[in-house]
């Protein structure tokens, strides 16, 4: 029998962490999963809940002397990070820790789609923490999974939708339309990655895992066809998007406040997604073609047997079928 792998979730208790827990723990590959969680946040509600399932809580002080995180990490094979966008830099710490350590593998937080560097801010950081980890010459694997699902929500005139989308996203189809791009549930990150990381092919390597490769126009058109409706669709040209970057852009850098402050949230929004809708819809950096270019292994050639993902007609379904009774 195979012994267990030993798998550190540092963020666990967030959205991209719960997923790969989820799939961690319905894997037929046996984990050992432990959450590293703040110490203020281990006694929480989602940490007890993860508790009854098996995962082990360990709290840990991300500005403590790094001798403590090292001996947190000893025993652990693989330490996978879910830190958020704002917090990319405080991965520095772990991978120092974790090549101490001897870990087998690191994982950053990645969980988006493949870029080049100059193009979306929030990757270049997740770039900047690649080269961290190449000069600490620590074991690695990239995992990129597309645009989430739970990004796009086309809104329907009936309102069945409006409950599935972020208010700080707004919809607009960019350009024709026409672009394909890859797309991923949120909820199926964590199948993909526990394959990925069982496998020794994918040892410091970057690996593409995604669910659809659908256009703006087919997204539109797939929750036409769940909805009964015709989603409302406005548009957005390149110029207006890159207008948008540049205009957040410098009323962000001009504030005195973060980039996360709730004074600064839609100006980050658009600014983020601006960025990444010019990637995705327009350069089309997101697609199995670039990732080629790139060097990324494909999941579904290392792994054709895995089973797919929920279709993104099947998460719209669930959308319109959960919207709130009025």
């Amino acid at each position: 029998m195979a012994s267990s792998i030993s798998v550190g979730v540092i963020g666990a208790t967030g959205k991209t962490g719960q997923s790969v827990v989820e799939g961690l723990l319905s894997s037929t590959t046996v984990f050992d999963i432990t959450s590293f969680t703040r110490e203020s946040s281990v006694n929480n509600k989602t940490n007890q809940q993860l508790e009854e399932r098996g995962v082990r809580i360990v709290g840990y002080d991300i500005d403590g002397p790094k001798a403590v995180l090292v001996d947190k990490l000893k025993g652990i094979d693989v330490p996978i990070s879910c830190i958020t966008w704002e917090h990319l830099k405080q991965q520095i710490p772990w991978i120092e820790a974790a090549k101490e350590a001897g870990v087998k593998r690191f994982v950053p937080s990645e969980w988006v789609g493949p870029a080049p560097k100059g193009i979306i801010d929030i990757k270049d950081q997740k770039l900047d923490i690649l080269g961290a980890i190449h000069r600490a010459r620590l074991p690695y694997t990239i995992i990129d999974v597309g645009c989430w699902f739970q990004v796009f929500v086309p809104q329907v005139p009936s309102g069945r939708s409006d409950h599935g989308h972020s208010i700080y996203i707004d919809h607009p189809i960019v350009g024709d339309g026409s672009q394909k791009f890859a797309l991923t549930d949120m909820a199926d990150i964590g199948s993909y990655v526990a394959r990925i990381i069982s496998d020794p092919r994918t040892l410091n390597r970057h690996v593409f895992a995604y669910t659809e490769i659908l256009s703006m126009n087919e997204i539109w058109d797939s929750m036409a066809r769940v909805s009964g409706e015709t989603p409302l669709r406005d548009y957005v040209t390149e110029a207006e998007i890159e207008e948008i970057i540049d205009t957040c852009g410098k009323k962000l850098q001009s504030s005195p406040e973060s980039a996360h402050h709730p004074s600064n949230i839609m100006d980050t929004a658009n600014f983020n997604m601006g960025q990444y809708r010019i990637s995705w819809c327009i350069r089309g950096d997101n697609t199995p073609e670039y990732a080629d270019y790139l060097g990324y292994l494909h999941f579904w050639k290392l792994f054709p047997d895995h089973p797919k993902g929920r279709s993104i007609e099947a998460f719209y379904k669930h959308i319109v079928s959960a919207a709130p009774q009025t």
